[in-house]
């Protein structure tokens, strides 16, 4: 997956516009998500409820060293930048799927992560929108340690005629 771009508007900037309805959005629109800091023990109490495998729970791993975050868990690091940031501006209606879900590079206590996206792609129907985003978590050395395209169904403001 390509990173953001950065050549389009940067939605931060028409927060006071929202919500974002279909006819708002523009391919190549984006926006930073602001960053989060995962620490050994929240990547232990992760993974002993959602992921308890030893390579999120055995501080001497012998592959990685240490602990590493749940992919799972770096997904849900993701969701809560994009909860506060931009989701909650769509005119949403629903989520509709995730695509090439990547974890490239993993997670380790102490990690500062930033997240962004980018419109990729708006199909417009009768009354809604499905609005195709690229999404990018980076550490604190810019490594992508999560990458996806996300589809949500954001409504229009105007309905098209039949």
């Amino acid at each position: 997956m390509a990173a953001i771009t950065g050549k389009g508007r940067d939605l931060a900037a028409r927060i006071d516009l929202a919500p974002w309805h279909a006819e708002d959005l523009r391919v190549g629109d984006w926006m930073n998500l602001g960053t989060v800091r995962v620490d050994r023990d929240e990547i232990l109490a992760f993974a002993s409820r959602f992921d308890p495998l030893p390579i999120h729970l055995d501080e001497t791993n012998p592959v990685f060293g240490d602990v590493i975050a749940s992919g799972v868990h770096t997904m849900a690091l993701f969701s809560s930048l994009a909860s506060r940031e931009f989701i909650p501006r769509l005119a949403l209606l629903a989520g509709k799927g995730i695509d090439q879900l990547r974890l490239p590079v993993p997670v380790r206590p102490g990690a500062t992560l930033a997240g962004a996206v980018e419109i990729v792609d708006i199909a417009e129907r009768l009354a809604r929108a499905d609005v195709t985003y690229s999404s990018i978590l980076t550490d604190e050395t810019d490594r992508v340690v999560l990458s996806f395209i996300g589809i949500t169904v954001v409504a229009r403001r105007q309905t098209a005629d039949v």
